[in-house]
């Protein structure tokens, strides 16, 4: 079965591949190189007591494959039908563990695209990927979400802990698992597209009636007031396992919580081609093909959750194991 991946910064693209902001991963570097340090205690180097730098990074996507995503042409999306979904999400945290407790610094970036088998048909089809043999009608309808930020982060775990199995074996048994993130916004997007388009084979023409509404920090217009340059959200993981001698299963649900962001500008936009029409007194008048409005609001929203869930099995102590893992939600 293939593993489908979306291509960073390609043309599905209104997915961009967020980068965490630079002073967080300076600072996260720094408390690294204070962490590299020898740590002793009564002679012995506690593991609960070190720094740990992790770096996780995934993608996505459930309309193109991997090896498409160095050059990805129209042709090379093949959606599913019903929701495609596509991902990218990166992650830098340097954390301490004590105890039952974890806390520590992060910075992170998460953008996803949910689109229409309808929505991605249509950039196949301008985009070249196939002839227009018959007339045509497409529903348009996608959703990019995305934000970049760093912050702070704290977890916590209730069940057998690590520390407790004996050299050589496991903790088992059940364990919950959760943590809080305090995060400084500095990149937040919206975009929703949406309504209908189609096509005309004998005038070899298209018609479009879309609808497009973005909110972002980066949106510059007009007459623009001042913003503030940061946001704010506060977002959580609840999680809950089972460790046995060799395997282990778990389901967890992420990113619970909101953000918010004062006078984030925003930006509606309405693409018609039927530019001529008649008015109630029956003269043609003809509308600009698009038409839009710009202003700032403050806005809170939930943060688009998700959900995962895995199931591992180690070999033995020695060597390694294998594993399953999934995931759901936008």
């Amino acid at each position: 079965m293939k593993r489908p991946a979306i291509r960073r910064g390609g043309r599905i693209g209104a997915v961009g591949r967020a980068r965490a902001a630079a002073a967080a991963v300076a600072v996260l570097a720094g408390a690294a190189a204070l962490a590299a340090a020898p740590a002793a205690d009564k002679g012995h180097h506690k593991d609960s007591d070190a720094w740990h730098l992790q770096l996780r990074s995934a993608q996505h996507s459930d309309a193109t494959r991997l090896s498409q995503s160095d050059d990805l042409q129209g042709r090379d999306v093949n959606p599913r039908p019903g929701r495609n979904l596509a991902y990218l999400d990166d992650e830098l945290r340097l954390t301490r563990q004590q105890g039952a407790w974890t806390w520590g610094l992060l910075a992170r970036s998460r953008a996803t695209l949910v689109a229409s088998a309808d929505t991605l048909q249509l950039y196949r089809q301008a985009d070249g990927g196939e002839p227009l043999t018959a007339d045509r009608q497409w529903q348009v309808d996608a959703r990019l979400r995305g934000f970049s930020g760093r912050g702070l982060l704290l977890g916590g775990r209730i069940g057998p802990q690590p520390a407790a199995a004996s050299q050589g074996s496991v903790a088992t048994g059940w364990q919950l698992e959760g943590e809080l993130q305090a995060l400084q916004l500095v990149r937040w997007r919206e975009r929703r597209i949406s309504g209908s388009a189609s096509a005309d084979v004998a005038n070899d023409t298209y018609a479009f009636a879309l609808r497009s509404t973005e909110h972002s920090n980066r949106l510059d217009f007009p007459f623009q007031t001042d913003h503030p340059a940061r946001g704010a959200a506060l977002l959580g993981r609840v999680g809950l396992g089972y460790q046995g001698e060799r395997w282990r299963v778990a389901a967890s649900v992420q990113d619970l919580g909101w953000l918010q962001w004062r006078q984030l500008p925003r930006q509606e936009a309405l693409l018609d081609s039927r530019t001529a029409g008649v008015d109630a007194d029956g003269f043609v008048i003809y509308r600009p093909l698009v038409q839009g409005q710009n202003t700032q609001t403050d806005l809170r929203r939930a943060a688009p959750a998700w959900a995962s869930a895995m199931a591992g099995w180690q070999f033995d102590t020695a060597n390694g194991g294998a594993g399953w893992e999934a995931e759901v939600g936008a």
